[in-house]
Order: C-alpha cells, then structure tokens, then sequence
C-alpha cells in the first residue's frame, strides 16, 4: 500500500511542456518534506531551484523536483507498481505481502531540521496602483517608483529609507533585528495612499512580513500625523497648578467644617449655662 501511495503521488504530480517534475508549495511545505516526499536530496532540490536552505517558501510557488529523463523513469516505475499492487490487491482470493513490493524510498536529510525560532526576521514591501481602491494588492495591479518606504523603530528613529523603483518590489530587508518597527509610506508625486501610510510591526518572533502600500493617481497625499510623546512631559505643567487647586480646596473645605463644628459646640454650651 505504501509502494501504491508513492506511485500514484508521482503520478498526480504537476509536469512541466518539457515533462519536468514541478511542485506547488501547498500550506504546510518545507524544503526538507519536499525532498522526502519525491524521494531527492535537499541539495538537489535546493540546486535545481537556485535557493538557500533558508528560503521561505511561498504557496503557490512552484518548484523544480525531477529533470524530464527521470521523470519519465520514475513515471514508468510508478505505473509497473501501482498496477501490480491494484492487480493483487482487487483479485479474488489475492493476497499481497509486505516483502513482495519493493521498500520505499528514504533520503536523509543534508541539513539539521531548524526550529523556526532561528529564522532571522524579513520585511517585504512594495507600492502598488490601487485604482479599485480596495486596499488590497491584486493580479495585474502595477507596481509604483518614486515612492517612499521609511522603517523606523519604537521609537521613531529612522533606520532605512528605500526609495521604490517599479521593477525590483517586493523589495525584501533581511537580517533585521528582533523588536518592534514601524513603517512609513509616501505615494510617488501626483498620487495618494489608498492604505494606512503608517503601521506598527512586531517581528520580534521572526519569519516573513510583507507590507504592500497601495496608492491611486489624483488623489490628495494626506499628511502623516505626527507620532504622539511618550513620555507625556508636555502635559505635567498644565496638569500641577490643577492639582495644587484641588489640594487647597480640599484643606479649604476640612478647614470651614472645624470652624462650624467649634462654633456649634460652643453655642450648645453658652445655651446649657442659661
């Protein structure tokens, strides 16, 4: 059954005009369970693609497992067992053996598996013309140069600035330090951003981030508002005269019952002598 279940995944996998083996990257995929599924090395796979062991795979991507003259060997292999497997598995009274189908395939790994923590953190951005102005990047929706992309950090201190050149977005920033970034974006002159132009972003876990900043021609470029203080100096002077009021008018009020209550039992007193 397991001969089977390779043969017929050989067989539903997706060839190229060329009779290439391709894969499409499906949620969950890594290089390495890739590699062990078709039966290759991951310095094969990772040589037919041009790609480093630490890629990150996007879905949809597709991905170059088997040159044609293979294929057609591996392709040939899976029919023989697939139908010899199907023959004695349906016919009456078969039995199939476990020693009587070939073993499966097994490649060990070149590399150690990595724990996902160890992925240094990429931010990915681009400015695109969004003209639906649904702020979400399309099929067929052009990129934009000209544009501004500022990364700063919690603190608002600007790191990089890239300026976009329509051709070469996304434009990925790898090696970036674990914490808290903020990124700005300015549409290319004469157009606005359909999208937030400032958000806050969190890559102290890691992994990929991808931004995309949409803008539309005539439309007004708003400007960015100013980041808010934190430390909130600006409010202590017009909050300590409040405070001081409200203090004196507390001892004003504790002062003026103690006057009353005095005044009263000296009255109670003066009328009990009478």
């Amino acid at each position: 059954m397991l001969a089977l279940a390779i043969g017929v995944f050989l067989l539903q996998a997706q060839p190229e005009d060329d009779a290439d083996l391709v894969h499409t990257v499906d949620a969950g995929d890594t290089l390495i369970s890739i590699a062990h599924a078709y039966g290759v090395t991951l310095d094969q796979l990772l040589t037919l693609n041009d790609l480093h062991p630490e890629t990150l795979l996007q879905i949809g991507q597709r991905l170059l497992v088997i040159r044609a003259p293979e294929f057609a060997d591996e392709v040939g292999a899976a029919d023989a067992v697939a139908g010899a497997a199907a023959e004695n598995e349906f016919a009456v009274g078969g039995n199939v053996e476990s020693g009587d189908l070939p073993p499966a395939p097994v490649a060990e790994a070149d590399a150690p598996m990595r724990d996902p923590a160890d992925i240094s953190p990429q931010l990915c951005f681009a400015v695109y013309l969004d003209d639906n102005q649904n702020g979400m990047m399309e099929a067929g929706e052009a990129l934009l140069q000209d544009a501004t992309i500022r990364l700063l950090d919690a603190n608002a201190v600007e790191e990089q600035r890239y300026t976009t050149g329509g051709a070469d977005e996304p434009f990925c920033q790898r090696l970036l330090e674990r914490k808290l970034y903020m990124i700005e974006g300015s549409a290319p002159p004469g157009f606005g951003l359909t999208s937030p132009a400032r958000l806050h972003i969190d890559l102290r876990s890691g992994g990929l981030v991808n931004v995309d900043f949409g803008a539309k021609q005539g439309l007004a470029e708003l400007p960015i508002p100013p980041l808010e203080p934190t430390s909130g100096d600006d409010e202590r002077p017009s909050e300590q005269p409040r405070s001081l009021l409200r203090e004196l008018s507390g001892l004003f009020a504790l002062g003026l019952a103690a006057v009353v209550f005095f005044s009263g039992m000296v009255v109670s007193l003066f009328i009990r002598l009478r």
